[in-house]
């Protein structure tokens, strides 16, 4: 039950509490300190009207000079845990396999090896009604609910950081999960617009577009982009036909997404004029590179959503698959977002973890709970239309469209030549899937030149990837490759 209370200034973060510890990473020993504290933002007219809660890792003697990293994760209403304690900082909880099993209890603190410190520093911000975030005055909460509002909101923190902690001659990247794809890439512009320049933006399994993640009876593009994801799922589960099981998934994920951006695509696009002959044959592809049974298929009129088939895949197991992470199960009928294993078990490691760590390194407030998730920002609440497309001509969007900051990352980029975008996606990812990352990426409205600016990566995992302990590792020298590669170019010589 979330109060009225939550939502009002915290004592112990009212003057910054610090902290000070060490890791060990590959061979190396380093020390960092960390500084948990409230960031004021404040309107025009210079009221504080709301306090950001920010935690921040800084090498130990690294200098005004390092890289700062700041971090958010995504869905409105969503703080920055995900991130913060199971991605990027120095300390995580343990994970076995390949993150296809919940984290195991008790959930024990050490040292984490996919940790980015070594070569920048960290700031994780937990976006106004999340985690210890609040407003000062309830009645403005509402003006930071909103595509272009939050993206301000948050710039405005990044600022106020930067100057309370002296770093504006440090280069500046991004890092955004999920819904973080699209508050990155407006907030890469945004923060342009206020003098700073960021280097670098790290988009991880984005939402850069939502008309990309939704379907209508008009708007069917999800569906082409998501057949290949589906398709994954059903060859990690060992549904799909004999010779696709044998082949290495790179191959079965390749004819999945070929057919789907031709026949499937003509199909869709024909309509009811599409003959009866065109419909069998669709039928049994889908059947082939979904493994769901014909009545199904039939069901959905040969449009399969990401939802739809995690409830499907292997009801006759009596299981529903993530729609995050589809190699997770879990009992059940039909697809429960509430019940995303995923989710569901990331959410308790992390939050455990938080309150395990801080609880012993500093004061936490007792009286108030950490908002991993405030139900109350989003629900009808998020003005998502702040953020829609303009049209081709350049019009006003109108009522009904989708939100999406591409074209505010384009425009960024075109201003400065140098900053360099890395997207990232999971192998059995429904919703921000490989493709739909992909589909978004070929169709920025950039010049060709730079074009080298944009990397993508994937990863054998889901949603958060970084919950399979090898892909983890894998991220971080990815990232490492790209942080020096921003950074040599960014030296004068």
């Amino acid at each position: 039950m979330i109060t009225n209370e939550q939502f009002l200034p915290t004592e112990p973060f009212l003057e910054p509490q610090r902290a000070e510890d060490a890791i060990a990473l590959e061979g190396q020993r380093l020390k960092y300190g960390i500084t948990a504290e409230y960031i004021p933002v404040y309107d025009d007219e210079g009221a504080e009207q709301a306090r950001s809660f920010c935690v921040s890792y800084a090498l130990t003697d690294g200098g005004a000079q390092r890289p700062v990293t700041f971090a958010f994760n995504g869905k409105p209403g969503t703080s920055t845990l995900y991130l913060h304690m199971a991605a990027l900082a120095p300390k995580t909880f343990s994970l076995t396999g390949q993150g296809e099993e919940a984290p195991r209890r008790p959930y024990i603190v050490g040292d984490n090896p996919g940790t980015i410190l070594d070569f920048s520093d960290l700031i994780f911000i937990d976006p106004v009604g999340t985690g210890f975030s609040c407003t000062v005055n309830r009645e403005k909460e509402r003006q930071y609910y909103g595509v272009r509002q939050d993206v301000d909101a948050i710039a405005r923190i990044i600022r106020a950081w930067m100057a309370r902690h002296g770093r504006f001659s440090s280069p500046v990247f991004i890092v955004g999960e999920s819904y973080g794809g699209l508050r990155g890439s407006g907030l890469v512009l945004r923060l342009q617009q206020m003098h700073i320049m960021p280097s670098g933006f790290v988009a991880v399994s984005p939402a850069l577009s939502y008309g990309e993640l939704h379907t209508s009876m008009l708007y069917e593009h999800h569906l082409v982009h998501t057949v290949p994801a589906l398709c994954a799922a059903a060859w990690f589960h060992k549904k799909l036909d004999a010779d696709l099981l044998a082949r290495p998934l790179e191959d079965v994920r390749a004819e999945a997404a070929a057919w789907a951006q031709s026949e499937y695509l003509l199909f869709l696009w024909k309509g009811c004029e599409a003959s009866a002959e065109e419909r069998n044959v669709v039928l049994e592809k889908l059947r082939r590179y979904t493994a769901l049974k014909a009545p199904d298929l039939e069901a959905l009129n040969l449009r399969v959503g990401d939802k739809q088939f995690a409830g499907l895949l292997l009801a006759d197991q009596g299981l529903v698959t993530s729609y995050f992470d589809a190699r997770l199960t879990h009992p059940g009928r039909g697809f429960d977002a509430a019940a995303d294993p995923q989710t569901f078990n990331m959410s308790a490691a992390c939050y455990a973890a938080f309150y395990e760590y801080f609880g012993r390194i500093m004061k936490l407030p007792e009286h108030r709970d950490y908002l991993v998730f405030n139900p109350h920002v989003d629900g009808g609440r998020w003005d998502f239309a702040s953020g829609y497309l303009p049209t081709a001509s350049g019009a006003a969007p109108r009522a009904g469209g989708f939100a999406s900051m591409l074209a505010d990352l384009c425009t960024a980029m075109k201003m400065d030549s140098r900053f360099k975008f890395f997207a990232c996606a999971g192998q059995f990812d429904l919703h921000c899937s490989i493709d739909t990352t992909r589909y978004c990426l070929n169709h920025m409205d950039i010049p060709d030149a730079l074009r080298v600016n944009v990397t993508f990566k994937t990863y054998w995992g889901g949603h958060m990837f970084y919950s399979n302990p090898k892909a983890h590792v894998q991220f971080r020298r990815d990232l490492k490759e790209f942080y020096a590669v921003v950074l040599e170019e960014n030296i004068e010589k």
